[in-house]
């Protein structure tokens, strides 16, 4: 195991109905909220008003702007900055799922801060020094943004998206009733986010941490189990409580400890993709991730093999053939579940080749050629590996 330092500061608090607890919460300690929401459904059922409602109750002030695109935007951001400072905002709250969360704590920062949130993502990146504090009700199981430091953005002008480190939340509330509201397509979108985390470690080259690789594989069992469930029982709470610790167990930090620097080609390359599209983040993955698979498995047949046996219950002896037939059963589940085989799942958009061209040399600038671990891409195989999506795959015996 290599050496790591560890260390989350954000209060969690997990259970149905635990979204009531906001009002103990931000009672005494704050005095103008920002309430942040993601575009979807929360104010027509009532989410929105019912936290707006029990903020208020505590004699606090709720402050609100537009609500936050599925790929939030810097000129989102910027809003929420000024809304902060005209109000005199100590507290910036999120609800929602990675687009509101992420925006809130670039909004937290820059307006505690006074620079500008483009200087934070893409200009010359200082370190985040202040932070107004952050709350967050997550929607959907997915990022795992809400454990812990990490924020997305997209710049609105060149449509780049890219990311910065901002401070963790203060307080996090998961409550699977909420997360129970999802669409089932939502939910398997959000999960294919969830998995793509676990394999980033999974899949980076190292092995000398035997328990984290344990820890992974529970992850990955847990979620398509989740999955499965909610597959024949669509807004099972228990299934979506089961998805909502995963999103926090896959990206909140404690899957990372000891095991060096994540393999995140598929998110690297997403990011410009959803950046450029305005598509679902999670979706996308779920399209790339194993298309990346069979890319890469021939450079590391023993993980594969591994992943085969442990996770998708393949008998085969030889690693060659049960890294191969562990990508095939993958891809199976996938089908069988319902995720996204093509971006023409993802949105009824005209994918063509110049543009998918144009989000690879984007995302191929902004990592600076630095794309892949257990196998480095070159351009072209970023580009293939984008063109690739456009055509279904199969069902294939094992």
């Amino acid at each position: 195991m290599k050496s790591f330092r560890y260390l989350n500061t954000t209060d969690i608090r997990f259970g149905c109905g635990i979204r009531r607890e906001i009002g103990a919460i931000v009672r005494g300690r704050y005095t103008r909220a920002l309430l942040v929401c993601a575009k979807g459904p929360f104010r027509e059922n009532g989410l929105f008003d019912e936290i707006a409602g029990l903020i208020k109750n505590e004699g606090i002030d709720v402050v609100q702007i537009p609500d936050i695109d599925q790929n939030p935007k810097l000129s989102s951001v910027r809003s929420g900055v000024t809304a902060c400072i005209n109000n005199r905002v100590d507290c910036v709250i999120a609800l929602g799922g990675g687009s509101a969360m992420d925006c809130a704590k670039l909004i937290a920062a820059s307006a505690a801060t006074g620079i500008d949130p483009y200087r934070y993502v893409f200009g010359d990146r200082p370190s985040v020094s202040d932070s107004l504090d952050t709350i967050m009700l997550p929607t959907i199981a997915a990022t795992g943004t809400e454990t812990n430091n990490t924020c997305v953005i997209v710049n609105d002008e060149t449509r780049e998206k890219y990311w910065c480190n901002c401070f963790f939340p203060k307080y996090t509330l998961i409550d699977p009733e909420i997360i129970s509201t999802v669409p089932y397509k939502l939910a398997v979108w959000g999960a294919m986010d969830i998995l793509s985390h676990t394999f980033e470690y999974y899949f980076n080259g190292f092995y000398g941490a035997e328990l984290q690789t344990c820890l992974s594989e529970a992850i990955l069992i847990a979620t398509m189990s989740a999955l499965n469930k909610l597959s024949r029982s669509h807004g099972d709470v228990e299934a979506c409580g089961e998805l909502a610790w995963c999103a926090v167990m896959a990206w909140g930090g404690i899957a990372k400890i000891g095991r060096g620097e994540p393999d995140m080609t598929c998110h690297s390359i997403e990011e410009s993709f959803s950046g450029y599209f305005g598509t679902h983040h999670g979706g996308c993955l779920g399209v790339l991730t194993p298309r990346w698979m069979e890319y890469v498995q021939a450079d590391a047949p023993e993980i594969f093999a591994r992943f085969a046996r442990n996770v998708m219950q393949v008998q085969a002896e030889n690693d060659v053939d049960a890294a191969r037939q562990g990508i095939i059963a993958y891809k199976n589940w996938l089908i069988d579940i319902g995720a996204p085989n093509t971006y023409a799942d993802l949105a009824n958009l005209d994918f063509t080749e110049h543009e998918l061209i144009h989000v690879a040399q984007t995302a191929y600038k902004i990592y600076k050629g630095n794309i892949g671990r257990l196998k480095r891409f070159t351009f072209e195989q970023v580009k293939q590996l984008l063109l690739s999506g456009k055509d279904p795959y199969m069902r294939d015996p094992i």
